[in-house]
């Protein structure tokens, strides 16, 4: 962990000439997953003792509370993890020591300063309104990850946190929510993925500030092609995905790789950008399934839209968009190339993107 902190907070590569670091360029979250914990030593098995302490693997974590220290110092946050994968509990049944477990393990995120929790979906302690109410209860201000793979989402009136997700902000008891199930390194995987978002994309939406939607991690450094990695990337930056890096950090080389695509500010500005929407799929064609090509867009201030075209075909394929069908914008348009970093031609009534090769995509802002 620390030496992933070293990682983001070092400023070793340049952006726009200058030397900067990932946490300058918003990445400044780093999180420990799974297998933190001490499996067996608890309760029955588990990992909380009769007290409802959660138990640490104290040889490969020797002290959380010098870990988060040490991220803090470098200006950065510090994300656990609870309701574990490896070694899940699932098997207490007496509501007295459930309460001291869920208030034990809140306790204990405060007490080692942690800014964060991914709260999984594997063991029982899924009720995120209580998780929510026991951590705003501490008066830390802790994220809430809600990584439940789009089986509690804003909109639900029952289950492990009703909301209605309308509300600006959102009025869930997490911050961002998985939409989907775990990613892999593949294409079929962050293309199904992605298409995860497109329920909580309406009017209204229910990917919003306070609760965004996420179809899982990046895996941009981990795909087959740097077409692949790049799209992927644009996709996740135009629906308003948390940008959460996946890849080994302390590879050089393979960041040197990924670099322009994820120290991108113009596209990383369109994630972060709100307007009103978070971003939506507005057109598919193409193949037997009628997906072979798609095009996103998202609303930005001033009148001013993002659009994606992405790839998912094995071949080759052009691509346009009706500025006004598509977009609503009428008149004589501006465009802005983001992955090349240029003004285009300015467009009237029909923008050609031209010939797309496979996976690959085109991202750019169009404003009159």
């Amino acid at each position: 962990m620390e030496n992933t902190m070293d990682k983001v907070a070092e400023r070793t590569r340049m952006v726009n000439g200058k030397l900067t670091s990932l946490a300058d360029l918003g990445y400044v979250a780093v999180g420990l997953d799974d297998n933190w914990q001490a499996c067996g030593t608890g309760v029955n098995g588990s990992f909380h003792d009769a007290a409802g302490h959660p138990l640490i693997n104290t040889t490969t974590f020797p002290s959380m509370k010098g870990m988060t220290d040490y991220g803090h110092a470098k200006g950065l946050r510090v994300g656990w993890y609870m309701n574990n994968c490896i070694c899940a509990e699932k098997h207490f049944t007496d509501p007295t020591y459930i309460q001291k477990h869920m208030e034990e393990s809140v306790k204990a995120i405060v007490a080692a300063g942690f800014d964060g929790v991914k709260l999984d979906g594997c063991g029982q302690f899924r009720n995120l309104t209580w998780w929510g109410q026991l951590l705003n209860e501490t008066g830390r201000s802790v994220m809430i990850e809600n990584c439940h793979w789009g089986g509690t989402v804003p909109g639900q009136t029952t289950g492990d946190a009703p909301c209605t997700g309308t509300t600006m902000p959102s009025n869930c008891p997490y911050n961002f929510f998985r939409s989907s199930t775990d990613i892999n390194p593949s294409w079929n995987s962050i293309f199904s993925n992605l298409q995860t978002t497109i329920k909580f994309q309406g009017n209204p939406p229910l990917s919003r500030p306070g609760t965004w939607a996420y179809p899982d991690m990046l895996e941009v450094g981990n795909m087959a092609t740097y077409n692949e990695d790049r799209t992927h990337f644009g996709a996740w930056c135009i629906v308003s995905s948390p940008l959460i890096l996946g890849h080994d950090l302390t590879n050089e080389a393979l960041t040197d790789k990924i670099w322009p695509i994820i120290s991108n500010t113009e596209a990383i500005a369109v994630n972060q950008a709100w307007a009103g929407h978070p971003g939506r799929l507005v057109k598919q064609w193409g193949g037997s399934g009628g997906n072979d090509m798609q095009m996103w867009a998202k609303a930005l201030p001033e009148g001013k839209q993002a659009v994606l075209i992405l790839s998912n075909n094995n071949g080759n394929e052009t691509a346009s968009i009706d500025l006004e069908k598509d977009l609503g914008m009428s008149g004589t348009v501006a465009v802005r190339d983001i992955w090349d970093h240029k003004d285009l031609a300015k467009a009237t009534g029909t923008f050609n993107a031209g010939t797309i090769e496979s996976h690959d995509s085109r991202f750019y802002i169009f404003s009159q």
